[in-house]
């Protein structure tokens, strides 16, 4: 009776150790900071891809592909069980073994000594467990006519201004947003293409390309600003206010640009800054006005002969395609922004290897080709990649993101 008093303790010793194990493990309280950070991480991974994808597929003048995910979410289930064991307990043992083992005629063979045993019995209900870490999302594909009607529609200096105040500097948005520009002056129109493999024009006796004019334009405190005037009339109660916006030069930007490029020589001469920002013609100010176009891409330098400029603006599509042109061309070490020496980035415009110069930002494969985005530099063309999350955001409109509906398939 000892040793089956022994046996039993020992026994109740190790249920109530499982028990205890399995009332910690219920105890425990599920947490999502970890599953947050890595759908968030993972979902920009997914943003990024998307868009050096199109770059890469407007560079093989391959059809662009938009895509937006309307929903993410994440689960993880836990299950564990636990039982008592099978046994036998009590105070009388069970002998296991025949005591003797017989042939077909019966002749006792062999005699076999009866074993004393307490079963117990494990088995998949004594102790189990499971985990099961789920993730899904729903994509939608932008492809409607409002969509698209969006996506190729020139970029607004309303939006343009929107970036200004981000703090983008004034040469990268002017770069890669300013399809080109047109010069006239004593009559004579010179058209500035922003294109890689663009040819420079000859004006008098100096060759200028898209770069210089973008460098005297800067220089010279070249700017964007806003007028948000309210309507006059009966229906003005009814209608919202008019913004208005347009090219200018600011002198504090100017100075500011002097102070920092001390021994900058524009190849254009100096302008006389008008028309200036913060003054607007009179009868825009007081709403007399009955423009319907509001943004001014056409503007008169007074010098001497007069300068007519013209901007043209490239759409969110035209963007993709000029640097997809860069990235064929093979040109993306000469496409380059001002070099800086204050802040000590890569000028590159467009930062795009094949991933033998060191860790990636951003990497995808195409058609046997790998393309990566390094990870250390390429600051203007990380900035370009959040520039295109929010113009796509911009043209992207609530119906584009229906849930994708359910169809039901009976015979």
């Amino acid at each position: 009776m000892r040793f089956q008093s022994r046996y039993l303790v020992r026994v109740g010793a190790g249920v109530a150790a499982c028990f205890a194990g399995f009332l910690t493990d219920c105890a425990m309280v599920d947490t999502i900071h970890g599953r947050f950070d890595k759908i968030n991480r993972s979902s920009a991974e997914a943003r990024n891809q998307s868009i050096l994808l199109n770059i890469v597929r407007s560079s093989e003048n391959a059809p662009l592909n938009f895509i937006a995910a309307s929903r993410i979410s994440g689960s993880t289930q836990t299950q564990l069980g636990g039982g008592l064991p099978s046994m036998l307990v009590g105070p009388y043992p069970i002998a296991t073994g025949a005591p003797f083992a017989t042939n077909a005629a019966g002749t006792v063979l062999n005699v076999v000594e009866p074993q004393l045993t307490r079963d117990v019995g494990l088995n998949s209900t004594t102790l189990n467990a499971s985990t099961n870490a789920a993730s899904s999302f729903d994509l939608t594909v932008l492809d409607s006519k409002q969509f698209y009607q969006a996506l190729l529609s020139p970029i607004d200096l309303i939006t343009l201004d929107a970036f200004i105040r981000q703090g983008y500097s004034h040469e990268l948005l002017y770069r890669l947003f300013f399809d080109s520009i047109r010069r006239t002056v004593s009559g004579r129109t010179v058209e500035y293409r922003n294109d890689p493999m663009a040819r420079c024009e000859t004006v008098g006796d100096q060759q200028r390309c898209f770069k210089d004019v973008i460098d005297g334009a800067v220089a010279a405190g070249l700017s964007i600003e806003t007028l948000t005037v309210p309507n006059i009339g009966a229906a003005a109660a009814k209608t919202s206010p008019t913004v208005y916006a347009r090219m200018c030069f600011d002198p504090v930007l100017a100075e500011v640009f002097r102070s920092e490029h001390p021994d900058f020589r524009s190849t254009f001469p100096r302008v006389a800054g008008q028309p200036r920002c913060g003054i607007w013609p009179s009868e825009v100010r007081t709403g007399k006005q009955r423009n319907a176009e509001t943004d001014s891409l056409i503007f008169d330098i007074k010098e001497t002969p007069p300068v007519r400029i013209e901007i043209f603006p490239r759409s969110t599509f035209g963007v993709y395609r000029f640097l997809g042109r860069i990235l064929a061309a093979d040109v993306t070490k000469d496409v380059r922004l001002r070099d800086d020496t204050n802040l000590g980035e890569d000028t590159r415009l467009l930062a795009i290897t094949d991933g033998s110069d060191g860790p990636c930002f951003v990497s995808i494969s195409f058609e046997g080709k790998f393309y990566c985005v390094p990870k250390n530099g390429a600051e203007s063309t990380k900035r370009i990649f959040g520039l295109l999350t929010q113009l796509l955001a911009l043209k992207t409109q609530t119906v584009d993101l229906n849930p994708t509906p359910v169809v039901r398939v009976t015979p």
